[in-house]
């Protein structure tokens, strides 16, 4: 006949069998042990706080265990009484946990000399099955009863009813983002499945899933093409913004990263009214919301005009009074360009024709309505309504601000037509030549944009003419295939190392 001592050692590694770390042994006689009894909930419940005026709901589906302690008398089970147990929690009320007690008790009653620890696990798991939804308040509670059950152990304080409450979402969410590391998923965008969870990442905003790859190479198109405002989750039907700690996990490059951070503040500053961008160190300077239209960089000290960006001037209107003696100095600077151009006969007839050609090119294209974007856009076929890629401004063809004039001038009165041209280039040249007649006072558009868009071959053995189209600063000579700066007219060997501060790689004309 075994005794109450080997029934109680059987049943305690009976459970330690069964639960393995959840269980703690605190006695080397095998009489006092902690068990840690975790909740398997199948479904979500809500958490409610009600603090005050204010009421705020969540969903979880993890819990922290509740503590039960359990103490051996020398007489268990043959005894008449129950092994004497502690309930233990940081969130459940005393009134609960006395509740579970008298549950306890009921079982063993039921179950006189028989082991019952088990069963009492049982019982307290069962009690969370049900369960849809747990409140915390603040409401003060009344501790001062005689007939506590001193078995009942609530650390929960309803003061503390507004921590209790971020700690249980914080538990949540660590037990997902364990229970996710461990499972197998299917990516929505590459269509693989059985991906383990270690390589899939989970957005905090939606809680929608990718893999690591699919969503390196999205963000790197992004950032690479300067469309970072755009970094959004790729599921179409949610469309919710990255958070910039994502991305910094997602792209897994610090060189890269910081080119993002870098564009997310250009995009920023840009949306802003009260930031205009330096025209000399192309710096953002804050301006304030006076009449004087004075902004001072201050990077480069420069001050200039808030409204035309040139340099500034005392009158609060800009200086339109001064076109007629800038357009004056145009004309000085471009009879001197000309003659620096000095297009021979022989090459004269080519130079022009490829010169009508870009001027057809940006003839087709209008810009994005879109004042932060621009972008030059091409209508081939199809209605008027159109989508700039760039920043998603939808807009109609008819209705976009044209501004090629110049080249839209220069094809309306001429075409195609190389020699009309050609006689036009010399009228604009002989009108050059006499300042104080009235025409002279008009825009000289076919060699002002000569004069704009073309730059001599920096290298020595060749020096022919190229014509810039476009906005991009890199060119490629026509005739040697030696790369060049427009900007500076120098020879370029490596483009990463000469664009920067100095010269731009992109500008607009």
């Amino acid at each position: 006949m075994t005794t109450d001592k080997q029934q109680q050692e059987e049943e305690l590694l009976i459970l330690k069998s069964i639960l393995g770390d959840a269980i703690t042994d605190f006695s080397n006689e095998n009489d006092q042990f902690e068990i840690d009894i975790e909740f398997q909930l199948s479904t979500p419940f809500y958490l409610r706080l009600i603090d005050n005026s204010n009421q705020l709901s969540t969903l979880i589906q993890h819990l922290p265990p509740l503590i039960l302690t359990v103490h051996f008398h020398d007489q268990y089970p043959s005894s008449i009484y129950s092994p004497t147990f502690v309930l233990s929690s940081c969130y459940l009320s005393r009134e609960y946990l006395e509740n579970m007690c008298q549950k306890l008790d009921k079982i063993w009653e039921q179950n006189i000399s028989e082991p019952i620890v088990y069963q009492w696990i049982e019982c307290l798991k069962e009690q969370f099955l049900s369960i849809n939804e747990l409140c915390l308040s603040n409401k003060a509670i009344n501790n001062d009863n005689d007939n506590d059950d001193p078995r009942a152990m609530s650390s929960y304080q309803p003061n503390q009813a507004a921590y209790v409450y971020e700690q249980l979402i914080e538990y949540n969410r660590r037990k997902e983002d364990e229970k996710f590391l461990h499972a197998y998923h299917e990516c929505p965008i590459c269509m693989s499945n059985n991906i383990p969870g270690r390589d899939m990442i989970r957005l905090y905003k939606c809680h929608h899933t990718f893999c690591r790859i699919c969503l390196h190479d999205y963000a790197q198109i992004h950032i690479n093409t300067g469309s970072v405002q755009w970094l959004l989750c790729p599921d179409l039907q949610c469309q919710l913004a990255l958070l910039p700690s994502e991305i910094k996990i997602i792209v897994n490059n610090d060189q890269l990263y910081d080119k993002y951070e870098r564009l997310l503040l250009q995009k920023t500053l840009e949306q802003m009214p009260d930031i205009v961008w330096c025209p000399r160190c192309q710096q953002p300077v804050l301006i304030d919301s006076e009449e004087d239209n004075l902004a001072l960089c201050a990077q480069c000290r420069f001050a200039f005009c808030k409204k035309c960006k040139k340099t500034y001037h005392s009158q609060t209107l800009c200086g339109h009074e001064l076109e007629i003696a800038e357009l004056r100095e145009k004309h000085r600077k471009l009879r001197q360009k000309m003659q620096f151009l000095n297009l021979i006969p022989d090459d004269a007839e080519k130079f022009l024709r490829e010169f009508l050609a870009v001027a057809r090119i940006e003839n087709s294209t209008r810009l994005c309505p879109n004042t932060k974007c621009q972008v030059p856009i091409e209508k081939n076929e199809g209605c008027d309504h159109m989508y700039c890629t760039r920043c998603r401004t939808v807009f109609n063809w008819s209705d976009a601000q044209d501004q090629t004039t110049e080249t839209k001038i220069l094809i309306e009165n001429y075409e195609n037509d190389l020699d009309k041209v050609q006689q036009a280039l010399e009228h604009e040249s002989n009108i050059q030549d006499n300042p104080h007649e009235s025409m002279s006072l008009k825009e000289p558009i076919i060699s002002k944009l000569l004069v704009e868009r073309t730059k001599k071959c920096p290298n020595i053995k060749c020096g022919k003419l190229n014509i810039k189209s476009g906005i991009g600063n890199y060119l490629i000579c026509q005739h040697c295939k030696r790369g060049f700066c427009f900007s500076c007219g120098r020879a370029v060997i490596d483009p990463k190392t000469h664009f920067g501060v100095a010269c731009k790689r992109h500008s607009v004309l």
